[in-house]
C-alpha cells in the first residue's frame, strides 16, 4: 500500500509542481526545503468478519502538508486532496477524505506550518 500512495503523490503534476522531490514517509530530513509533505500511517486493520479475514485492509494515512505560511501550506493540502480523495488504483480500492486538522506552533522560530489531513485507503493485496 505505502508503495502505491507514494506514487500517486509523486506522480501527480499538481503536487510535483509544488514540492517536487520532497515527499517523505514518517520523518523529513532537516534539509528539507519547503513546502513539502510526510505522510504516516496511523492505524490498520484487515476488516475481519465471522467467517475470517476478509482480504481487505483498512488503513488510516495521515498526510502533513507543510509550508512557510497558511497559505502554502493550504495550497499543498488542497493540491494534496484534489489528487487522491476518491482515487482507486490497482491494489487500492478506495481513498477517501476523512478529516483536517491546522496547526502552528506559536514562538517556535522557524517551524514550518502544517496542515494535517486523515485519509482511509481501502487496500487489497493482489496475489496473483
Amino acid at each position: 500500500m505505502d508503495e502505491v500512495f507514494w506514487a500517486l503523490l509523486s506522480g501527480s503534476s499538481a503536487v510535483q509542481s509544488l514540492v517536487g522531490e520532497r515527499i517523505f514517509w514518517g520523518i523529513a530530513p532537516q534539509s528539507a526545503g519547503l513546502p513539502y509533505l510526510v505522510l504516516n500511517i496511523i492505524s490498520a486493520t484487515d476488516n475481519p468478519h465471522m467467517q475470517g479475514a476478509g482480504g481487505f485492509f483498512q488503513y488510516r494515512v495521515q498526510v502533513d502538508s507543510y509550508g512557510a505560511d497558511r497559505s502554502a501550506a493550504r495550497t499543498l493540502s488542497r493540491a494534496v486532496r484534489g489528487e487522491i480523495n476518491g482515487t482507486r488504483a490497482g491494489e487500492i480500492r478506495l481513498i477517501l477524505f476523512d478529516a483536517e486538522r491546522e496547526i502552528f506552533e506559536s514562538g517556535a522560530d522557524g517551524r514550518p506550518f502544517r496542515i494535517s489531513q486523515d485519509y482511509i485507503v481501502t487496500w487489497r493485496p493482489d496475489h496473483g
